[in-house]
């Protein structure tokens, strides 16, 4: 188990453990909730170097 803020910490497991694919669920928020909560998805696709796969 790894704790901390869920996006960084999955963009930091994967370039340590040279990970090729990330396979994530989307909770499907968009607009204004997207913003204000923002999203570990989101975080993850832009900051990643692995391809990244999205699953509603």
């Amino acid at each position: 188990m790894i704790e901390g803020h869920p996006g960084q910490t999955i963009e930091e497991f994967a370039e340590q453990n040279n990970i090729d694919l990330i396979i994530m669920g989307s909770r499907g928020l968009s607009g204004l909730k997207e913003v204000f909560l923002g999203s570990v998805s989101h975080h993850v696709i832009q900051k990643v170097k692995s391809e990244v796969l999205i699953v509603k």
